[in-house]
């Protein structure tokens, strides 16, 4: 039986939906599990049921959740590209949750995606992928050099020689086009990433596992604290009207 902590927060909504896909996430919800009633949802995690039957409807909206009247809410049998047909409908807010999700599945994935392509990919592949690292750089516009990073993280996938991984990495980039329109993964740092690409394709070329594996866990990690950094910078300008509206008021009186 799953259990819940107390919420704090303004956005009371969004932290029940993390809470509840983490839940899911770690297995303690699983496909064909029901969820607990509402009420007692809302009791563990001291929000209101207003808030509980928010975060539900979001997240049955996303395949996470099945819903029938006679039956409750269910843990749904979770399909990627269910959640990409839909994608374009969410909320700013959802789009940098979900795009901070899967740049956490990448960090979990792809190191390893890279240390198996460092041991398994042929000469030509692994050429192919500087290749794509020398064109990405010459880009201007950050549009073509999207689709140079994604393309240079797929052919590292394909160089696994692993077809569950090339599968993966498929449905990751294409949710992350879809989420990157909507939200904060811009104007990153151009020389950083550059830099970053190159020693994950030095390691590649070496044939050193460890260092490939190291080398794209330090590129995806750069990547979240960007991503972090842009919303927490967004969140603080949101925030400077409100302050502005209550100093305001206060030399009002």
């Amino acid at each position: 039986m799953p259990r819940f902590q107390k919420v704090k927060g303004t956005k009371i909504y969004e932290v029940v939906i993390s809470q509840l896909k983490d839940q899911i996430a770690s297995g303690l919800l699983r496909p064909g599990d029901m969820l607990p009633p509402e009420k007692t949802i809302s009791e563990e995690m001291g929000v209101s049921r207003a808030s509980v039957r928010e975060a539900l409807k979001v997240l049955e909206f996303m395949g996470f959740l099945e819903s029938k009247p006679s039956e409750g809410t269910k843990i749904a049998q979770f399909h990627p590209d269910l959640l990409l047909e839909k994608l374009h409908t969410v909320s700013l807010s959802q789009s940098s949750s979900l795009l901070l999700d899967l740049i956490e599945l990448r960090e979990v994935l792809e190191p390893k995606i890279a240390a198996t392509a460092a041991t398994r990919g042929t000469e030509e592949e692994l050429q192919d992928i500087a290749r794509i690292v020398g064109f990405g750089q010459g880009l201007a516009d950050e549009v073509s050099r999207e689709e140079a990073d994604a393309q240079f993280h797929l052919a590292i996938a394909k160089a696994s020689h692993n077809v569950f991984f090339v599968r993966l990495v498929e449905s990751v980039l294409s949710m992350l086009v879809e989420i990157r329109s909507r939200s904060l993964s811009r104007d990153r740092d151009r020389s950083a990433i550059a830099h970053e690409h190159s020693a994950i394709v030095e390691s590649l070329l070496q044939r050193d596992a460890q260092a490939a594996s190291t080398a794209m866990k330090k590129h995806l990690q750069h990547i979240r604290r960007s991503v972090n950094q842009k919303r927490d910078d967004i969140d603080n300008t949101d925030a400077l009207p409100q302050k502005e509206t209550r100093q305001q008021n206060r030399e009002r009186i």
